[in-house]
C-alpha cells in the first residue's frame, strides 16, 4: 500500500515537472510572437520541441512499462501545474491587451 501511495506521489511529481517545462517552453514560445519572421520561427521550433518532450515523456514510460495509474497519476500531476499557472499568472497588467 505504502508502495503504491509513494509510486503515485512520484508519478505526480513527474507530471508537475514535466508540466512546467511544458509552459516554460511555451511562455518563451508565445514572447518571442513579436520579434517579426525569428520569432515566427522560434515559434514554431518550441512548438515542436514540446510535442518532442510529451512523445518523448510517453515513449520513456511505455518502455518502463509504467501502470496506466502511473500514467494517470502524471497526468494530475501535469494539471496541477498548469491550473497553478494559470491562477498565478492568469491576471493581466493594465497594458495587457484583452482578446475580443
Amino acid at each position: 500500500m505504502t508502495d503504491t501511495i509513494m509510486s503515485l506521489f512520484i508519478g505526480a511529481l513527474v507530471g508537475a515537472a514535466l508540466g512546467a517545462a511544458y509552459l516554460g517552453l511555451l511562455w518563451a514560445a508565445v514572447r518571442s510572437l513579436p520579434q517579426g519572421r525569428s520569432g515566427v520561427r522560434v515559434f514554431v521550433g518550441l512548438g515542436l520541441a514540446r510535442v518532442a518532450l510529451l512523445l518523448g515523456a510517453l515513449t520513456v514510460a511505455a518502455a518502463l512499462g509504467l501502470p496506466a495509474r502511473g500514467i494517470a497519476a502524471a497526468v494530475v500531476g501535469f494539471i496541477a501545474v498548469r491550473v497553478a499557472a494559470t491562477r498565478w499568472l492568469g491576471h493581466g497588467t493594465r497594458r495587457d491587451a484583452t482578446w475580443r
